[in-house]
């Protein structure tokens, strides 16, 4: 059956039709198509000569009524001129009457003159071949009429207007008259109706089939037909005018094919030495439908040859071919399953692999504002239990307070960390222990996780050091925790683990900057959705992301993978879809004992001396931090007002009374920033100080574009009392 199932079984069976049905069905087939085949060759070129030969004709014929047009009217100027020769206009105009009556004799023998004009040197109409009852008519406005004026020799075929007399619209055929000397001494103008060449169009190619045109070589168009409009032409696009416009040829006619909804040939013709062109355009969309048309005919007769000759074959296969189209269908389902084999095992080789480009840095803003917000209520607490102990702590309280203060500190420092992924960072590896580091961490690790996720830890006891930078391994196993919570849309549970691991030279075999032997391994596997294969071989490359727009910058896991090739790590991936996701960083072991982190002394803001009866507006949406700075600076001496957002600061600021400082956080809810509250603040009283606090980096360095300092957060409750003093010792009298 395998076998049986096999190219070559579709061969055979072929093989075993009886010849002359074979013959009779090719015939039945070949012979008919091959008819229609040269049927519609030889009759799709007899359309397109046909097409090509009236196109000429017609082209021919509209040339040569518009030249006999232009030389008409050439000879009328040339009549005019010869009518006015030395006179003066002083002279035409007291001859006005005669020299009107014969230029209206002159215009009523030819149907497609309008109107006649004489015209002074300055453009104002002294006769016309028509009575009008204006008697200060000037033609000085018009092109045309400049153009003379400007020396333009020969005649000059202006643009269609609206008669200012008649309300037709027509076009004008002027020439210059000189003086004696050569100068420019005014017009002769004759108006033709562009419906004159449109009649006689019309008249050529009565079906419509063809639309015709007269132009000026700058594609100016003077008549077209069929007219759609009111035949008034705006200027021309000099781009779209054709090559053959701008240069057309004498002799022949220059034949063109364009359109992009339509397909039309275009035969050009200039009109004697003129700048005119005449056109005459065919769709070839009508040739090709009258062609489709004789196809079809014949394609209906080639068919019921066709039938005929193949009705008698086809009960005799009809079984035959049922049976060859299961045979096909057997073979695409089987070439489509080796496919998908072939598919799974490239993803399984692919598993393998877990190497990538190396980039920094991924953390939310809002993250970093929450962070910032939670380190400057803890400092500010420190600050003031410090205060309030005075030389009534002992020195295992003070011990206790600057371990706090430090963990602080190494949280800003984290914090800076995240701020600055885009940048490339100095790493500062020291032997620490990872356990230690995991277990401090934890509380920050649940924090980014949120409610929904459960933060399982599993640390193995005896682990020897490890050497890494302690703040970007925080950096980083945030950064993976971040990851594995967006993978976890509706929770789950995250588990964080350390173990000693070896790594021999096949393990390491992608990575040059490891070397084989023990390593410390943290772990971060989650219960999320995990990644395909072609998902999880490129997860760490440099912006790749599988998140929404504006959701993900795909630069987390470049970061990781680059600092531990920096340290000279390891870091693998193992994912499937649907299976979650489990990412280890191998550190390398160090040599030496772990270092224990200075505690640094605490600060005091002893010797700050606030100004008496200070009051300050304090703008906190966080409840800890406003309360922290409240009772901070109210500890200093100053009086406070604290508020929560910028409509009740605004609110405070408009009643009777007076505030000596404001100081608010940026970022707030409530529909107004910290910043739109200083300039409002700023409106209402010009002179008030005002401090602003923000755990956006960002936002501290583009303090420059809203003119208001800026206080980075966490901040030193001490030198936040002392620069809150500062500014209050630099004001001047607030009105």
């Amino acid at each position: 059956m395998k076998g049986a199932a096999g190219p070559g079984l579709p061969s055979r069976l072929r093989a075993r039709l009886p010849p002359s049905l074979r013959l009779l069905l090719a015939a039945s087939l070949v012979v008919p198509l091959g008819f229609l085949v040269g049927a519609a060759w030889y009759d799709h070129h007899r359309l397109q000569n046909e097409a090509h030969a009236n196109l000429a004709r017609l082209s021919a014929v509209a040339r040569e009524h518009a030249l006999k047009v232009v030389e008409t009217n050439s000879l009328v100027l040339d009549r005019m001129e010869d009518r006015i020769r030395g006179l003066s206009w002083a002279e035409i105009e007291a001859q006005n009457e005669p020299i009107q009556r014969w230029l209206r004799g002159l215009d009523e023998r030819f149907a497609q003159i309008t109107s006649l004009h004489l015209t002074r040197p300055d453009g104002r109409v002294v006769t016309l071949s028509i009575a009008w009852p204006t008697p200060s008519l000037s033609v000085a406005d018009r092109l045309y009429f400049r153009r003379l004026r400007d020396g333009e020799p020969g005649m000059i075929f202006s643009e269609p207007v609206r008669s200012r007399l008649t309300g037709i619209v027509t076009f004008a055929v002027a020439r210059r008259r000189e003086s004696a000397d050569g100068q420019f001494d005014g017009a002769l103008i004759g108006s033709i109706l562009p419906g004159y060449f449109q009649a006689q169009w019309h008249a050529m190619d009565p079906e419509g089939r063809a639309s015709f045109a007269l132009m000026r070589t700058d594609g100016q168009m003077l008549a077209v037909h069929p007219s759609a409009g009111d035949g008034l032409h705006g200027p021309p696009d000099p781009a779209t005018v054709p090559e053959a416009v701008r240069h057309p040829s004498i002799a022949n006619p220059v034949i063109a094919r364009f359109g992009e909804r339509g397909e039309w040939l275009t035969a050009f013709r200039q009109v004697g030495q003129h700048p005119l062109v005449v056109s005459v355009t065919l769709s070839l969309d009508q040739v090709r439908a009258e062609w489709l048309a004789n196809t079809a005919r014949m394609a209906l007769l080639c068919l019921v040859a066709a039938l005929a000759l193949g009705f008698t074959t086809l009960l005799a296969i009809r079984r035959w071919r049922s049976e060859q189209v299961m045979l096909s269908e057997l073979t695409i389902s089987r070439d489509e399953l080796q496919a998908e084999i072939a598919r799974r095992e490239a993803a399984e080789a692919g598993l393998l692999q877990a190497q990538r480009l190396e980039s920094l840095g991924r953390l939310t803003g809002g993250v970093a504002h929450d962070f910032n917000n939670l380190l400057t209520a803890i400092l500010g607490t420190v600050h003031l239990l410090e205060r309030h102990l005075g030389a009534a702590a002992d020195e295992r309280m003070r011990k206790y307070i600057g371990m706090v203060r430090d963990a602080v500190q190494r949280g800003a420092r984290l914090n800076a960390s995240l701020l600055a992924f885009a940048r490339r960072q100095k790493l500062h590896a020291t032997s620490l222990d990872a356990n230690d580091l995991v277990q401090g961490f934890a509380p920050l690790i649940q924090r980014a996780l949120g409610e929904a996720v459960t933060l399982a830890v599993h640390l193995e006891p005896g682990l020897p050091p490890c050497r890494a930078d302690a703040a970007q391994l925080e950096a980083a196993l945030l950064n993976l925790a971040i990851n594995a919570r967006d993978a976890m849309t509706r929770g789950g549970t995250v588990m964080l683990s350390t173990r000693s691991a070896p790594l021999d030279a096949a393990q390491l075999a992608t990575n040059p900057d490891a070397r084989p032997g023990f390593y410390v391994a943290l772990a971060l596997q989650d219960t999320g959705t995990g990644m395909p294969p072609e998902v999880r071989e490129r997860a760490f490359e440099p912006f790749f992301t599988t998140k929404p727009q504006g959701k993900g910058t795909g630069l987390g896991l470049s970061q990781v993978f680059g600092f531990m090739r920096q340290l000279g790590g390891h870091v693998t991936i193992e994912s499937a879809l649907g299976e979650g996701t489990e990412i280890t960083l191998f550190l390398p072991v160090a040599a030496e004992p772990p270092a224990a982190l200075p505690v640094p002394a605490p600060s005091h803001p002893d010797g700050l001396r606030p100004p008496a009866h200070a009051t300050i507006l304090v703008v906190e949406d966080d409840e800890r931090v406003r309360e922290v700075a409240a009772e901070t600076l109210r500890d200093a001496g100053f009086q406070v007002v604290a508020v929560q957002d910028g409509p009740e600061a605004l609110a405070m600021l408009g009643r009777p009374g007076r505030f000596d400082l404001m100081f608010s956080d940026i970022v707030m809810p409530g529909g107004m920033t910290g910043i739109e509250l200083a300039q409002a603040a700023r409106r209402m009283h010009p002179r008030l100080p005002i401090l602003l606090a923000t755990g956006f980096a960002a936002t501290v360095e583009g303090a420059a574009d809203h003119g208001f300092e800026v206080l980075p957060k966490p901040y030193d409750q001490a030198a936040l009392v002392r620069r809150i003093a500062e500014l209050l010792a630099e004001r001047q009298p607030v009105a």
